[in-house]
């Protein structure tokens, strides 16, 4: 297993590749995977996971966006039945069906990873973030972290974290550690229009530290002119809270009332 073949890592890329084995049987195994599943690994790297995710899962497509390692592991993997080596951004590529994500993501990716999830049918992923990002996709609301990517994620997604993972665990060591995140998706309210609810906490969340009503008028003013914003401010039923103090179900319900008034005009 050459885990340090002298590949010098692209910072454009965010690349810092796990070394500890330990860790690397943890992230996997928090996963549960049988002979059924069949993997997504993001961003394989070296292939240190690739390698136990082939003997544990029924199929895996790594997909690795270096062009340098996408080469190293189709060399690594070419007598292996059960792992496919795709090179591009797997944002951008079209996946094959898979029903479990584990990975070591670039640090990059993170933010986007976090919503491409969002939007994609699967049962469990096991992946490492830097540790600061995981709180805040964790974070609870009335927090300073807490923002539009903790409502997205935590509004589609269970999120439990399982342990925090040293920056000495990677290599080159980046400036802070990670966390081993366990996800799994979570039913959503279906009587919330996604579009307008995504436009709200964008809109609000510019204002996050203002009260409720001024922030919200400052928002219809913008989508509707100031005066119908007036006029609408008026029937709704407005929380009294600062806007970075609103749970998810408190935006749900404004979605629901600012929609059905739209509608209605």
């Amino acid at each position: 297993m050459a885990t340090n073949v002298l590949y010098r890592p692209l910072k454009r890329l965010g690349q810092n590749f796990l070394a500890d084995k330990r860790v690397a049987a943890i992230v996997v195994s928090n996963a549960e995977l049988s002979g059924t599943d069949t993997v997504l690994e993001p961003g394989p790297g070296y292939g240190i996971l690739t390698h136990l995710l082939e003997k544990t899962a029924g199929r895996v497509i790594a997909v690795e966006k270096d062009r340098r390692l996408a080469a190293h592991l189709r060399s690594e993997f070419e007598n292996s039945p059960n792992v496919e080596v795709i090179e591009g951004d797997v944002l951008k590529i079209r996946v094959p069906t898979f029903n479990k994500i584990v990975g070591t993501p670039p640090y990059a990716l993170s933010s986007k990873l976090i919503l491409f999830l969002t939007r994609e049918k699967f049962e469990l992923a096991s992946l490492v973030f830097q540790k600061e990002f995981g709180e805040r996709l964790l974070a609870e609301e009335g927090t300073a972290d807490y923002g539009r990517l903790s409502i997205t994620s935590q509004r589609h997604l269970t999120i439990r974290p399982i342990m925090n993972i040293s920056a000495a665990s990677f290599r080159p060591r980046p400036k802070i550690d990670s966390s081993l995140l366990r996800i799994s998706p979570k039913e959503v309210n279906t009587g919330v229009n996604e579009e307008l609810f995504e436009e709200l906490v964008r809109g609000l969340f510019n204002q996050r530290k203002r009260v409720v009503r001024s922030s919200f008028l400052h928002f219809l003013s913008q989508k509707i002119g100031r005066e119908k914003a007036r006029s609408t401010l008026a029937t709704m039923t407005l929380p009294e809270k600062r806007v970075f103090q609103l749970n998810i179900s408190d935006l749900e319900e404004l979605c629901q009332q600012l929609s059905k008034f739209l509608e209605a005009a």
